[in-house]
């Protein structure tokens, strides 16, 4: 047993200056790689196990089975440093040391080149001639040569896409002559590139095809995306409005950029309309299409209030008859909806029915959608809002600039008034919380009613004289006028009655 296992160690002795290549080649790789890639070293370690081994099994075989198991062990002494080599320059060295990263098609050419050298070495040392075998037969090299055609493009192409990067792993990207959504590339190899789309769905691409395709790329020159959504409208209401309405239903959506602005440009004159391009800029590539969305919503909201229709194209019409009982329980059923509305406002208490049916009557459903601003501190105004559907936010601006929050009005509840009963400017804010209904009252629906119920100035300025104080105290922003509660009762009771001239 002793004579054995001298035999062994000297065979490793003898062996020692490629053992010693292979061990000095994992160590230095060892010390050169993170911590955390360091287990990629044991490919490289077992090669080595296996040299040790198939050295140690040249003395304890005979002599005529030495032979194969030399070769075995030439064979994983070049492989453990065709592991360990590239991994220590390209990784450790440039990679880690240097933080000089290669993209990973060059690491798998660089890898792919190291083992067929190693194979040319090795079928070498066993006396066999790789060139002898392609330079003797032409028809194996043109048979490899059109088996590889595919391989080699997507090779060479994925070198160039490399080369000139116009994009990168990371880059928002769309193959214009695809009809696939816009892609994430997550992976370039020397085959392929991969990309997840916004659907969440991995599509490999040939980098030939790549090559040779027209590539859009989201991200470059900066992450800076701009939308465009195209809307038409009638010929009777003037651009310039459209164009104002259009851009300030755009402001504040989530997802559209402040900077720079959204902007409206006149299109085209077409059959059923005036076109209208509504462009907005964004930097989340992932969202675009919800944001798109966000962004129809709002344009929708915005024409429905200001009484533009969206124009209809010619089609086939199938006209339904509808009877007057059917016209005149939907228009009932919309009363008395409204009369409970009403009826749920603190100020209305006091109405007579005969009251409430005639203010249901002339007033008017107003829409928003969640984020917008009903009003704004400083606008001019003569309506009041009653909560249908929806939730409102009233908010003041403190020093700085910022917006708080001081109130939150829910169905039922109303705002608005100061303006529609005194004629003064907003004193606050409101915006929607939610998708919002609100029934809006205006001088002549209120004019109405007080014509009908005179304590209904009295009542509303009380309540005004109440909010109004609320407000000032929240806002910080107090006046140094110190007036009883019933003084201001007065003066605000004499405002409603000139302002309505009663």
């Amino acid at each position: 047993m002793g004579d054995k296992f001298e035999k062994i160690l000297t065979t490793w002795a003898e062996g020692g200056a490629a053992t010693l290549l292979g061990v000095l080649a994992v160590a230095l790789t060892w010390l050169a790689l993170p911590k955390s890639e360091r287990r990629r070293l044991r490919l490289p370690i077992l090669f080595m196990v296996l040299h040790l081994a198939a050295l140690g099994a040249v003395r304890l075989l005979p002599t005529q089975a030495e032979r194969p198991w030399e070769f075995f062990s030439l064979l994983f002494v070049w492989a453990a440093l065709a592991q360990a080599l590239p991994m220590l320059v390209i990784d450790g060295l440039l990679g880690h040391r240097l933080a000089w990263k290669l993209p990973k098609i060059f690491r798998d050419i660089v890898q792919m080149l190291v083992y067929f050298g190693v194979a040319l070495v090795v079928l070498h040392s066993v006396g066999f001639e790789p060139s002898s075998l392609l330079a003797t037969s032409a028809l194996l090299t043109a048979v490899i040569g059109l088996s590889l055609q595919d391989t080699l493009g997507n090779l060479f192409a994925g070198l160039a896409i490399q080369a000139q990067t116009p994009f990168e792993v990371g880059d928002w990207v769309q193959l214009s002559d695809s009809n696939e959504p816009l892609g994430r590339v997550v992976e370039i190899n020397w085959r392929a590139t991969k990309l997840l789309t916004t659907d969440r769905v991995e599509i490999v691409v040939p980098n030939a095809n790549l090559a040779r395709a027209p590539i859009r790329n989201f991200s470059k020159p900066t992450v800076l995306l701009r939308r465009q959504i195209r809307v038409r409208a009638p010929y009777d209401f003037a651009p310039a409005h459209v164009r104002n309405l259009l851009e300030a239903a755009v402001e504040g959506t989530p997802g559209v950029l402040a900077e720079p602005k959204p902007n409206v440009i006149v299109g085209d004159f077409e059959s059923d309309g005036l076109l209208y391009v509504l462009r907005y800029f964004t930097d989340d590539a992932e969202t675009v299409h919800p944001i798109d969305g966000r962004v129809r919503e709002r344009i929708w909201h915005a024409l429905r209030r200001a009484g533009i229709p969206f124009p209809r194209g010619q089609r086939e019409v199938f006209m339904h008859t509808v009877s007057a009982e059917d016209s005149e329980h939907s228009r009932l059923s919309k009363m008395t909806e409204r009369r409970a509305t009403l009826r749920q406002v603190e100020v209305f208490e006091v109405l007579p029915d005969s009251a409430v049916d005639v203010l249901a009557g002339l007033v008017h459903t107003r829409r928003f959608a969640a984020g917008e601003f009903v009003l704004r501190k400083g606008d001019a105004g003569g309506e009041m809002y009653i909560v249908e559907h929806g939730e409102v936010a009233v908010v003041v601006e403190q020093p700085g600039g910022s917006l708080a929050e001081v109130a939150r009005l829910h169905k039922g509840q109303f705002f608005g008034e100061m303006s529609l009963l005194t004629g003064a400017s907003r004193t606050a804010t409101v915006r929607a919380v939610s998708d919002l209904a609100l029934l809006v009252v205006d001088k002549t629906a209120f004019l109405a009613v007080l014509q009908q119920s005179p304590d209904v100035a009295v009542r509303m300025s009380e309540m005004l004289v109440l909010r109004q104080g609320e407000l000032e105290r929240e806002s910080a922003k107090v006046s140094g006028q110190h007036q009883l509660p019933n003084e201001r009762n007065k003066a605000m009771l004499s405002k409603i009655r000139e302002f309505f001239a009663i």
